[in-house]
């Protein structure tokens, strides 16, 4: 599987205590779901 390098950054945000809204934004096709779905 390709190992994405922005998984650990989204996760460590993500687990943050204190909860903002993550945006993930990027062009078409690069990733973003697939990234964000190995982040959870």
């Amino acid at each position: 599987m390709l190992q994405r390098p922005h998984i650990k950054e989204l996760t460590s945000r993500i687990l943050e205590t204190r909860k903002h809204i993550q945006v993930v934004i990027g062009p078409r096709q690069v990733g973003k779901t697939t990234l964000v779905n190995h982040a959870q």
